[in-house]
């Protein structure tokens, strides 16, 4: 523009048509001055508002997206020489006029609050991003006394607007947005000390009081009543939170954070109730009655006895943001979802992420964060709705335990029951039809078997339903991000040969094991089927589902890829319904059934957790020992078949019931026999083999043969598949310790060490290290950040939101404070001044 318009023909229409339609206001306010008419508004004074609107929100949508260019043209025309236009300072001027006293601002009328709206936040706009020249202007001019003048006085019109329209920002937001966009990104102290100056610091903590109030009652109201917060409750909370975010911006920014104690906060909102200039607050969103200090003490009390709802709770979380070349606080509305996020899913993500560097462990946590906000938003909708709910998912934890007490009890009872009660639902439909009569002792115990069975199973069945809430969508999200993600031109790249390949030999040899089995003994159907769906079925279902995710256009691929992930991977929904098939097998089989429920307790109790993993997590070295330890007896029973045929021996029994011993009569039957002694006996084969005698031809050979396979089988490798379960036991076990330590004496976020941090020797004033790392930067409020910048509307985010917002689009982790913080930066600045004495700000 400051080429196009090279004469500023454009700025100065701008000021003329600004100048005109504010002298024409002046004379209609005299106008009505002069008739006496207080009550209404003349035609004259509406239509310069009108206009003035309209021209302030042209200039305000030019300033969008902190156009800093446009931002300074409209202060300072580089290369005019005719003529130079100030806009802003023409802003200012008239914002001044029309605020010059308390008493003219509660005389507004409704077109005068939208006229002085408009012009507060064409400032902000024109400040934002920030935009140094215009703040100094705004601070250093007597804007400020009128933006003090604002956020003291009170106008009935105004509060009628606020209560009429959720999306309408009073005056008082208005102008502490004004005064936390002027403080935005400042390299100086030239903003703070003018405005500590003249800004009055309690009316701020009022004000801040008053929408802390006022945002709580909202949510008590919705809490109490069981519901989400309609449209127009979230409207209103938005708008008070931004307001709330301006005034505690400003409050940090001048050290006047200190949250107050309960009654100090008590007192400031009855002072503020009973303040002649604040009669329109007696009611504050809803609250009724009458707003002196009894009715407020009775509303206090509503709020802070209401259940789950915590009166002191935080509403602002302020998170530490490398901008500028300096750590700046980004003060934000706590989401209200972010209480929901579970502790396990917490610990799991801390358990498993890369901690080698700060930068890996942020950039682990940021690539999560959809998945974290994808599942609080899905526990808030349902916890807010639903109480019970709430409740069962708080106290999952406890509820598994007693789940698991009650089959301890069920178990405990089958112990001492009789082997007549091996199937309860029989013995009781035997009962039933007088076929077989129990003791009471028996038919208590039959009871007490099919009651705790009942409660085990509604107990599971419970569970699977409460985690279903949050596990299935977020199964389904995976899965649908998974699909989008996938490289089309790598789609066809992998031919189905490739992916199935392995299926295909696995089956090709199945089928050949039974063919060759079939041939040389009697059909045995049930191994058959055993062989084809413990190792053929499970392949093709894994292998199936990494092939569909290369078709994600088909639904069928999709369906497929969720219930896979549903019944196979997501352990939660695959283990309780096992659990509630042996219950089933339980009542109407066999008894036995339900101590299989007794190996839950893998999934209450993390040592044992630890104690699978270390059998688990070795999977593929232990299969590859298990394959040589086949491999080592198939050629030890190989060579004793063809070299000592006499020697090899398994029992059988005789016609008369006794125990014999005879020679193996085909490989394969001795190769089962050896193989189970073998794993069972720990390779100590000599009582299945005929004795050696000294002195024959075949002696030598025979000791060879027999030692190889006990040292080999018993003593190598059968240590061997110990030793890897005690090291990855071990090693599980140092990991989780050395990281434990790590995450206790290294920042999560900024990477700075304790020893490091404790040697600076900052004083008693500073904040621990422990402080540091929980409060300055705990990585979940970095994740509530992130969460509350994702709802946000971009359009409306401040300079160091924008930054951070673009930083996440990049996947750009330069908005994280590297090996510093706020109070590091803040005390390295006191230092310099200490030995740099200067003047004060002009």
């Amino acid at each position: 523009l400051n080429h196009i318009d090279s004469d500023g023909k454009f700025l100065l229409h701008m000021e003329k048509r600004l100048i005109f339609a504010f002298d024409q206001y002046c004379e209609g306010k005299k106008t009505t001055k002069s008739r006496k008419r207080k009550s209404k508004v003349s035609n004259e004074v509406s239509e310069s508002c009108e206009h003035l609107i309209q021209t302030f929100r042209l200039l305000q949508l030019l300033c969008e997206d902190h156009h800093l260019g446009f931002q300074n043209y409209l202060r300072f025309q580089l290369g005019h020489t005719s003529s130079q236009v100030n806009i802003v300072k023409t802003s200012c001027e008239f914002l001044i006029l029309l605020c010059d006293s308390k008493e003219s601002i509660q005389k507004f009328t409704t077109i005068e609050i939208s006229l002085v709206s408009q012009i507060l936040l064409f400032l902000i706009e024109c400040i934002q991003g920030p935009c140094t020249g215009n703040q100094e202007l705004i601070v250093k001019s007597d804007v400020v006394a009128a933006l003090d003048s604002i956020i003291y006085s009170v106008n009935r019109n105004d509060d009628a607007l606020s209560q009429f329209d959720p999306n309408y920002m009073d005056l008082k937001s208005l102008s502490c947005l004004l005064l936390a966009a002027a403080l935005e990104g400042r390299e100086d102290d030239v903003i703070h000390f003018h405005l500590d100056r003249r800004l009055e610091k309690a009316a701020l903590h009022r004000f801040k009081a008053q929408l802390e109030f006022s945002i709580r009652d909202i949510t008590h109201r919705t809490k109490h009543e069981g519901r989400l917060p309609t449209s127009e409750e979230l409207s209103r909370l938005n708008t008070k939170q931004s307001a709330l975010v301006a005034v505690t911006t400003i409050l940090i920014d001048f050290g006047h954070d200190i949250p107050l104690s309960e009654a100090d906060r008590l007192t400031m909102m009855m002072q503020l109730s009973s303040s002649p200039n604040t009669k329109s607050m007696k009611s504050f969103d809803g609250m009724s009655g009458g707003g002196g200090p009894s009715s407020l003490k009775q509303q206090h009390r509503r709020l802070d006895t209401s259940a789950n709802v915590n009166t002191y709770a935080p509403l602002i979380g302020v998170v530490e943001v490398a901008w500028r070349g300096k750590v700046e606080k980004a003060c934000f509305p706590i989401p209200f979802e972010v209480k929901y996020l579970p502790d396990e899913t917490k610990r799991t993500f801390l358990d498993e992420v890369d901690i080698s560097s700060s930068e890996k462990r942020m950039s682990a946590l940021i690539k999560k964060c959809d998945y974290f906000i994808t599942e609080m938003n899905l526990i808030y909708r349902k916890a807010e709705s639903s109480p019970i709910f709430l409740r069962l998912h708080s106290s999952l934890p406890l509820f598994k335990i007693a789940n698991y007490g009650l089959i301890i009890a069920l178990n405990a009872n089958i112990l001492f029951s009789n082997a007549e009660l091996v199937n309860p639902s029989h013995s009781i439909k035997q009962t039933l039809l007088g076929d077989n009569q129990l003791s009471i002792w028996e038919l208590t115990s039959v009871i007490v078997t099919i009651t705790f069975g009942t409660l085990v199973t509604l107990g599971y069945v419970i569970i699977m339903l409460t985690m279903s809430v949050t596990e299935v969508p977020l199964a389904i999200k995976q899965v649908d991000d998974e699909f989008h993600d996938v490289d089309k031109d790598y789609v066809w790249k992998k031919s189905f040969w490739q992916v199935w390949i392995g299926n295909i030999i696995a089956l090709i040899l199945s089928f050949g094991f039974i063919g060759l089995h079939f041939i040389n003994f009697s059909a045995v159907p049930l191994l058959y089927i055993a062989i084809l769906a413990v190792i053929n079925v499970p392949l093709a279902l894994q292998t199936l589902r990494t092939y569909v995710q290369f078709f994600p256009h088909y639904e069928i691929s999709r369906n497929y890829a969720i219930l896979y992930d549903l019944f196979v991977v997501k352990s939660f929904l695959r283990n309780h319904l096992v659990l509630c098939v042996f219950c089933l097998l339980g009542y109407f089989i066999n008894i036995e059934f339900f101590s299989l429920e007794l190996l839950d307790v893998v999934s209450i109790s993390p040592i044992i957790a630890d104690i699978i993993k270390s059998i688990t997590s070795p999977g593929r070295a232990l299969m590859l020992v298990f394959y040589l330890f086949c491999v080592t007896t198939f050629i030890w029973v190989s060579f004793g078949m063809n070299h000592f045929h006499e020697a090899l021996m398994v029992p059988v029994l005789n016609e008369d019931g006794t125990t014999g011993h005879k020679e193996c009569g085909h490989t394969i039957q001795c190769f089962y026999f050896i193989f189970h002694e073998a794993l069972s006996d720990q390779a100590k084969m000599r009582q299945f083999l005929a004795p050696a005698h000294v002195g024959s031809e075949h002696f030598p050979m025979r000791v060879i043969f027999d030692v190889v396979y006990v040292i080999w089988v018993g003593i190598i490798l059968l240590n061997v598949i110990t030793g890897l379960m005690v090291d990855t036991f071990s090693r599980i076990r140092e990991e989780k310790q050395a990281r434990a330590v790590s995450l206790a004496n290294d920042c999560f976020v900024c990477g700075i060490l304790r020893q490091n941090y404790e040697d600076l020797a900052l004083g008693h004033e500073a904040p621990s290290f422990d402080k540091h790392i929980v409060e300055e930067h705990n990585p979940w409020i970095y994740l509530h950040y992130i969460s509350y910048l994702k709802a946000k509307d971009p359009s409306t985010d401040s300079g160091i939101e924008s930054y951070v917002r673009q930083q996440l689009d990049e996947q750009i982790l330069e908005w994280i404070p590297t090996r510093t913080s706020y109070f590091l930066r803040t005390h390295n600045m006191k230092e310099h001044k200490d030995k740099h004495p200067s003047t004060k700000p002009s």
